[in-house]
C-alpha cells in the first residue's frame, strides 16, 4: 500500500513545494518507508509518493519516477501481476530499465502501447502519469477499484487527486465540506453514493472502478479529455 497526490493549477500559478508535502505526508499511513514530491511544468504540476517498500527497497524504485529522459514521470500505488512477462515483451521491443520495480514498465508499457497498456495489465493499481512532451495527465484505477483515487476537477482552476480524501484538507484553495444534500438524497433512497464516484465531500469524486481520466494542456487550455472513460 502506498499513498499517492497531486495537484495540477491550471491557471498557471505556482505550485508551494512545501504545500505540496504536506499534501503528500497526510497519507503518510499508507507508505511510511519513504517519500518523494516533484514539480513539473514550470513548477505548476506537482506530484507526491509515499512508499511502502515491496519490490526494488533500492532508490530507483523511489517515486515521483522517471523515464525516458524524464519525458514521462509516475506515482503509483499497486502491484502488476504479470510484469516480469511485459517485461521481456517490452524488452525485445528495445525498452531498457534501470530497476527491478513494476513501476517502470507501467511507463514502457504507456509509451509502448498508449493508454491500450490498461488492457495488459493484470494487478490493481491507482497511478497518475504526467507526459511532459504532450503536457498531458493520464490517471488510471484497476477494474475492481482495490486502489482508491479520488481528485477534484475546477475548471480553469486546478486538478487535484489523492488516495484518500483526508489529503485534500491540506490544499490552501479548497474548503473539505460536507455534501448535505447527496447525503440526504443518499440516506432517503438507500442507495450508496460511492457506486456513482461520488464521496461525501463537496467536488471530491472517485474515479470509478476501470476508468481513466486524460487532462491535456493545449495552447494554455486545459480540457478533461472526453470525460472520465472505462478501460474495456
Amino acid at each position: 500500500m502506498c499513498g499517492i497526490a497531486g495537484v495540477w493549477n491550471l491557471n498557471n500559478r505556482l505550485v508551494e513545494l512545501n504545500e505540496l508535502e504536506k499534501f503528500t505526508d497526510s497519507l503518510r499511513h499508507r507508505g511510511p518507508d519513504g517519500s518523494g514530491y516533484t514539480l513539473y511544468d514550470n513548477e505548476t504540476l506537482g506530484l507526491g509518493h509515499r512508499r511502502l517498500s515491496i519490490l526494488d527497497l533500492s532508490e530507483n524504485g523511489k517515486q515521483p519516477l522517471e523515464y525516458l529522459n524524464n519525458r514521462y514521470s509516475i506515482t503509483y500505488n499497486g502491484e502488476i501481476y504479470n510484469f516480469i512477462e511485459l517485461k521481456k515483451i517490452l524488452l525485445s521491443e528495445g525498452y531498457n530499465f534501470k530497476s527491478e520495480s513494476d513501476t517502470e514498465v507501467i511507463l514502457a508499457a504507456y509509451d509502448f502501447w498508449g493508454k491500450d497498456c490498461l488492457k495488459k495489465f493484470n494487478g490493481m493499481w491507482a497511478f497518475a502519469i504526467w507526459d511532459n512532451f504532450k503536457k498531458k495527465l493520464f490517471l488510471s484505477r484497476d477494474r475492481f477499484g482495490v486502489k482508491p483515487l479520488h481528485y477534484i476537477y475546477k475548471q480553469n482552476d486546478f486538478f487535484a487527486f489523492a488516495s484518500e480524501t483526508i489529503a485534500f484538507k491540506y490544499l490552501s484553495n479548497f474548503k473539505r465540506e460536507f455534501d448535505t444534500q447527496l447525503l440526504s438524497r443518499s440516506i432517503l433512497s438507500f442507495s450508496s453514493i460511492e457506486a456513482f464516484g461520488y464521496t461525501i465531500f463537496k467536488d471530491v469524486t472517485q474515479l470509478l472502478p476501470g476508468h481513466y481520466i486524460e487532462i491535456k494542456k493545449d495552447r494554455n487550455l486545459f480540457r478533461l479529455n472526453g470525460g472520465v472513460r472505462s478501460i474495456i
